[in-house]
């Protein structure tokens, strides 16, 4: 799973901040203070939780924002085979402390443990532990002892074991302060010295004990003799029991015995019983239901009474036809205002055609004919020929005077005489055409040169025909209302009231299909009704054949005879079962109390033999119980002081509480074995192989210098000249290089179950420039295997990496 991004929202004095990372190997450059740890803290605390001061661990407690911002976190990204997680966790009061996480995979918000499943599970001090190299760590390293610092190389191969290594010497410790095989302060060793010491105080007091011994032997021997002698009772109180059970129960037995005689069986059907019963309900039912069915029958007949339904019915028929009477009647209602307002029109427009339209059509065929014979005259004394005599007998006048030929002379006199003929003649006429107008105007009161008496004539016949439409229309209204009329005088012996208006009609009509929808439902309730009631008839015959079928198969003649039938028949089940009942109490002593019923007062005299056996042993008792009595207060006067069981209970005291003490020693030395056992189970399985790839780690680091790591009681390395040392010898350089080496392995031993970025933080401060190189190897080695992130001030390792760094400059 490798890391991709970082991107910080606030966290310490990082704001706003987004890195992105490669999948190998990516370094983080920067000065001191600038933000490296913060980084890196930021990292820790997104995957497990802030808890800020409230979890106790050696790094990245408190990093809230330098500001006084909202919210504290940002996210990680991470990609492996199953696609992308984001991891966001964000902080703000009033949160958990741990913070709010949230995880999607591929977009999709998803369960944390989608996520932590991945990385079994681990927590923030494992993580530190075990991926996470800092110089705090490193200082911790070196102030181990020799013994410490093996187990801490030996179990990096089990989970916590930090916490599992101080839980067992925690367990030992406590262990410890209970018992040591020469200690004198430890409470077990005190408490066996004080048990001791009891003893003796009580071999002082054996005299007096053996007195006590002797009178406590007899108390016991009554005591057994007692005890024997109270069984003898109980066993003969039993025997009592019994016998006066016996004697009650053979009361019960001779009841028993009469019970028995009584039952005889019965033939009763509770199934035939249970469907003669039901059928009887049905037909009850049945019945009830005919009668109800009869009493609507009747109700709907009576209720049910339109007469002249035919005529009504053909009445309403004719709702679509009133409808059509209705709009016709509106229409020809319409076009009469429509021809009133025409010939309105025409009193105001065309005063003259009215006048025309309203004399007799003698006198229109008069005016007519006069008006084409002054037309004809007018157009006989047109202007045209007076003015032609004008010009001509200009062109006379001038061809007389003008010109000096005397034939053109005489030709042009005699065009002015002809002439002037001619426009006299046209006068005459044009005078004759004027008294004609005159007469004409006179005559009928019309000026033929201010109207067109031809599209007059046009008018008049529009009039004509508007009036002629009038008629019609008029004619049409009464031959309407006449039907109407008749319709209402058809319709009124069926309504109440009056019909006015088509509406009235309509509202009567629609009164009327009320009543006929009304007729015929209760027509199809009357079929239904019928229906019902021949079924229900059917289903009572078959119902009461049903009946029959089973009274025979019974016995019974009716349902009296079958109900004393089922009386009887569970009168004999209760018989039986208290016949049962007593058998199931007497069942075990049945053969005996047949015996006794033959001889009842044997029991009798047996009881009386037992009742004086008991009295004989309860006095056996009353004596041992005052022989016992006697012998205590003998034992109490002997040891009136108490002394020997005070000190013998001082002893039983103290040996209770070694007892408890030990349990408790033994189980802290348990626990801590326990827990050693584990560490070792958990270890032996990937150590050797962690050690063999530390081996390799070491000896690249130290440039091949140390060629091998050996632990067995001590840790020792071995230098390429073959010769060993212990850890305690070496520098400290040397010292960082070695568990360096085995924390790296151990990293690489659990990739294939936790696969996670290794971070380094300032880890080679104490490295010099040669060992710098050797780590750079490392490194690089590293990287092909797993993700690695370096955070480092030294800018002579990002040379020699040859990587570009991302900067982290302070502010």
């Amino acid at each position: 799973m490798k890391l991709t991004q970082i991107k910080i929202i606030h966290f310490g004095k990082l704001n706003d901040v987004t890195f992105n990372l490669n999948k190998d190997l990516t370094i983080f450059l920067g000065a001191n203070e600038a933000g490296k740890s913060t980084t890196v803290a930021f990292i820790k605390q997104v995957l497990f939780g802030f808890h800020l001061r409230t979890n106790k661990s050696l790094f990245f407690e408190n990093y809230q924002p330098l500001d006084h911002v909202s919210p504290m976190g940002g996210s990680l990204t991470f990609e492996d085979e199953a696609g992308t997680f984001v991891l966001n966790r964000l902080y703000a009061k009033g949160d958990p402390k741990k913070g709010v996480l949230t995880v999607k995979l591929n977009g999709q918000e998803v369960p944390e443990s989608v996520f932590f499943d991945r990385i079994q599970n681990i927590d923030g001090s494992f993580y530190t532990d075990s991926f996470i190299f800092n110089q705090d760590m490193m200082r911790e390293i070196n102030s181990l002892s020799q013994a410490e610092l093996m187990e801490q190389i030996y179990f990096l191969g089990a989970s916590q074991s930090h916490k599992l290594l101080d839980l067992r010497d925690e367990f030992n410790n406590n262990a410890q302060k209970l018992f040591k095989k020469n200690g004198r302060k430890p409470v077990i060793n005190q408490l066996i010295n004080q048990i001791q010491d009891q003893k003796d105080v009580l071999a002082e007091t054996d005299n007096e004990f053996s007195n006590y011994r002797e009178l406590e032997e007899k108390l016991n021997k009554e005591k057994a003799a007692l005890a024997k002698s109270q069984v003898e009772l109980a066993s003969l109180n039993e025997q009592g029991q019994k016998v006066s059970l016996l004697m009650q129960k053979l009361t019960n037995f001779k009841q028993y015995q009469d019970l028995k005689r009584e039952l005889k069986p019965v033939q009763f059907s509770k199934e035939s019983y249970e469907n003669a019963q039901a059928i009887k309900n049905k037909i009850a039912d049945l019945t009830e239901s005919l009668d109800s069915l009869t009493n609507q029958l009747q109700e709907v007949e009576s209720s049910n009474t339109l007469s002249n339904k035919d005529k009504i019915r053909a009445l309403v028929d004719h709702k679509a036809e009133i409808l059509h009477w209705e709009s016709e009647s509106k229409d020809l209602a319409r076009q009469v205002e429509t021809a009133n307002q025409d010939l309105q029109s025409y009193e105001q427009l065309q005063p003259e055609a009215v006048k025309l339209s309203k004399l007799p059509s003698e006198t229109r065929t008069q005016i007519k004919s006069d008006y084409q014979e002054l037309k004809k005259q007018k157009e006989d004394a047109n202007n045209l020929p007076g003015i032609l005599s004008l010009i001509l007998l200009v062109a006379g006048i001038f061809s007389a005077i003008a010109i000096s030929n005397l034939f053109v002379r005489f030709i042009g006199i005699m065009l002015a005489l002809g002439s002037m003929g001619l426009f006299v003649r046209t006068r005459q006429k044009n005078n004759q055409s004027s008294r004609k107008e005159q007469t004409f105007i006179e005559k009928y009161g019309l000026n033929p040169n201010e109207i067109d008496l031809n599209n007059l004539w046009n008018e008049v016949v529009q009039i004509e025909s508007k009036k002629q439409t009038l008629e019609q229309l008029t004619q049409e209204q009464k031959t309407l209302n006449e039907k109407v009329k008749n319709f209402i005088q058809e319709l009124n012996p069926f309504i109440r009231g009056k019909a006015q208006t088509f509406s009235d009609i309509i509202n009567l009509l629609n009164s009327l299909q009320k009543l006929l929808d009304q007729n015929y439902l209760a027509q199809q309730r009357l079929n239904d009704l019928a229906v019902q009631l021949q079924e229900r008839k059917n289903q009572l015959a078959k119902n009461k054949i049903e009946l029959s079928n089973i009274f025979a198969k019974n016995k019974v003649t009716n349902f009296d005879e079958f109900s004393d039938l089922k009386k009887q028949a569970e009168a004999q089940e209760q018989l039986k079962l208290k016949v049962d009942a007593l058998q199931n109490d007497l069942q075990e002593d049945l053969a005996q109390l047949e015996k006794i019923a033959q001889d009842p007062s044997a029991l009798s005299k047996e009881k009386q033999e037992l009742e004086a056996q008991i009295s004989q042993k309860q006095g056996q008792i009353n004596t041992l119980h005052a022989e016992s009595a006697k012998l205590e207060n003998q034992m109490n006067i002997l040891a009136n002081s108490d002394k020997y069981f005070a000190e013998k209970q001082k002893l039983s005291d103290l040996e209770s509480l070694l007892a408890e003490n030990v349990k408790d020693y033994l189980a802290n030395l348990l626990t801590s074995n326990w827990i050693a056992r584990g560490l070792d189970l958990a270890s032996n399985e990937r150590f050797p192989k962690m050690l063999e790839d530390a081996k390799k780690y070491f000896t690249l680091l130290t440039g091949g210098r140390y060629v091998d790591i050996n632990l067995d009681k001590q840790l020792k390395v071995k230098r390429a000249d073959g010769k060993k040392f212990d850890v305690e010898y070496l520098s400290r350089g040397t010292s960082e290089q070695l568990y360096f080496a085995l924390k790296l392995a151990f990293v690489e031993q659990v990739s294939d179950k936790i696969e996670l970025p290794i971070l380094i933080d300032d880890a080679f401060v104490n490295f010099d420039a040669q060992r710098t190189s050797y780590i750079v190897k490392l490194l690089e080695e590293l990287a092909k295997k797993t993700q690695v992130l370096i955070f480092t001030a030294r800018k002579d390792l990002v040379e020699k990496l040859t990587i570009y760094p991302i900067r982290i400059e302070k502010e």
